[in-house]
């Protein structure tokens, strides 16, 4: 009988032994992702994302690039509403590392005040042990804001897209990120920016099943039911942001008007995954396994 089921999962995964496949989320439990994030802001509206990344075409406030430094398996502090970290089951050891890596963009932000934004998208991709392509130094803010970096941070398999949506503020079907107004983020003064958003399903990617959880509450037709259609959302995002001179165009700090200032950050994501179902195609892989089970088992 052991021979028989070893027979079966050389049939189920053999297929996929020549290349790593992308980290597979835990189902139906909740995450507690970190990331790090490098990135420009401007208040005119007017930023261009440089190179040849076509998703991230036209003008934005707000774009960057990130990794993912952790995932943990998380814990439900408010349902609905909060998660907290735990236990962690992936770690970013960078190039030369085994862990593999997470990278990403975040792009198509506009502004409509000092502390508030809408609109918005982040694109995740997956990167195995050996073709990881970001270093410590480029996050400490070492790589610059030009095309080179975008097409390290958006090469790889890509995951999901991710797009941000309203109900950080109740009753404002508008805002989609509030937080501090990054001029005033000078003289050490960290900033914070909070927003939800939702997984993207028809650009499809290896997490975009997973991350379809519908799992936080949100009102923002400020009726007091949350929750209600329409008003779950996938991800919570809190930022913690700091000025990153390296990353600026023109600007000393966020307070000059009409120029780019640098921001780097390290921030929380949650979600509490969804119930998924195999691929079709492992579907297929298992079916081929069993068949071929049950024909030894007619031979012997």
């Amino acid at each position: 009988m052991k021979s028989l089921a070893l027979g079966a999962l050389v049939l189920l995964f053999g297929a996929g032994t020549a290349a790593a496949a992308p980290l597979v989320l835990p189902s139906n439990e909740p995450i507690y992702f970190q990331f790090n994030n490098l990135e420009q802001f401007s208040a005119d509206n007017l930023l261009v994302v440089p190179g040849a990344y076509a998703p991230a075409a036209g003008l934005q406030a707000n774009w960057g690039v990130f990794n993912v430094s952790s995932i943990q398996h998380g814990a439900v502090s408010i349902p609905h509403l909060n998660i907290g970290g735990g236990p962690v089951f992936f770690a970013d050891d960078g190039p030369g590392g085994t862990a593999g890596q997470i990278t990403g963009i975040f792009y198509g932000i506009k502004g409509t005040s000092p502390t508030t934004e809408t609109g918005g998208h982040i694109d995740l991709f997956w990167h195995d042990a050996g073709s990881d392509p970001v270093t410590a130094a480029c996050l400490a803010g070492g790589c610059g804001p030009n095309a080179a970096t975008v097409a390290e941070f958006t090469s790889g398999t890509f995951l999901a897209r991710i797009d941000f949506n309203n109900g950080i503020i109740d009753g404002d079907p508008v805002t989609f990120i509030k937080g501090t107004d990054p001029a005033t983020v000078t003289g050490g003064v960290i900033g914070q920016a909070d927003s939800f958003a939702d997984v993207n399903l028809a650009a499809g990617g290896a997490w975009a099943s997973a991350l379809n959880g519908n799992w936080f509450f949100v009102d923002p037709n400020g009726n007091g039911i949350r929750g209600e259609p329409g008003e779950q959302r996938d991800i919570r995002f809190s930022n913690r942001f700091n000025q990153l001179p390296s990353w600026g165009i023109g600007a000393a700090d966020c307070a000059t008007a009409a120029s780019a200032c640098g921001l780097q950050s390290n921030d929380p994501a949650r979600v509490f995954t969804a119930v998924t179902v195999p691929e079709p195609a492992t579907l297929t892989l298992l079916g081929l396994g069993l068949a071929g089970l049950a024909r030894r088992r007619r031979k012997a």
